[in-house]
């Protein structure tokens, strides 16, 4: 079984409609994937809803921004409502765990500021709030070195960093999903519970039109922004 539990959408920075992402991932020939959108799970229901009438498994999902000024991001799976953002990690951590779902860590120890939870970051967390699962593979490159040091770090801490998951952090529907994958066998949500989950690399994708790619770091980075200050969102 393949699933790939990190995607977007319209409704935060990804480019596709619900229906167009659950027909990316049917294309792709995977068995699950999870909506994550940044901050919302206004798409949950419509992918739910498309992805059942198809034979695909929809988990509800939140990528979830922490407070400023890392604003450090936490991903929760099986989530029944959204959960706030601007909180602390550990608190973000604890909400999802407070609603019965599982708290992931996404892109960990990128070499950048935001977003992205660092070694010293991550080990203050885990410390008192382990996770259910951590992304050991994903499309963001983050060099041999980092690569070394996230290995090194999960061998270490294994048993409060739970299963290992992968995601392509889909945010441009066919020409992204998939390309990053979880494999799993029976139940998704019990594999991530027993820790019996591979990530892996699964297709190289058809490439993102410049144009679109230009489209969705505008929309990112300025109007998602600019709307979020004006209270639109």
């Amino acid at each position: 079984m393949l699933a790939d539990p990190h995607c977007h959408t319209l409704a935060s920075d990804g480019m596709v409609t619900p229906a167009r992402l659950v027909d990316a991932a049917l294309k792709a020939h995977l068995d699950l994937i999870a909506v994550t959108d940044h901050d919302t799970m206004d798409s949950v229901k419509q992918a739910k809803e498309r992805g059942a009438s198809a034979g695909l498994v929809v988990v509800a999902g939140q990528e979830i921004t922490t407070k400023w000024p890392a604003q450090t991001h936490i991903m929760g799976w099986f989530l029944n409502k959204s959960v706030k953002r601007g909180m602390s990690i550990e608190d973000t951590v604890d909400a999802i765990h407070d609603q019965g779902a599982l708290a992931i860590v996404p892109h960990p120890f990128m070499p950048v500021y935001f977003g992205s939870i660092q070694p010293g970051m991550l080990r203050r967390l885990i410390d008192r709030h382990p996770v259910d699962g951590i992304e050991m593979m994903f499309t963001v490159p983050i060099g041999a070195r980092r690569r070394k040091q996230l290995e090194a770090f999960y061998a270490k801490n294994r048993d409060r960093l739970g299963a290992a998951v992968g995601g392509s952090d889909c945010h441009f529907g066919e020409h992204d999903m998939g390309r990053v994958v979880t494999e799993y066998q029976g139940d998704f949500r019990t594999a991530i519970q027993n820790r019996l989950t591979t990530p892996r690399r699964n297709r190289d994708g058809s490439g993102v039109p410049v144009a679109l790619a230009l489209r969705q770091q505008w929309r990112s980075l300025v109007e998602l922004p600019v709307r979020r200050l004006r209270g639109e969102l």
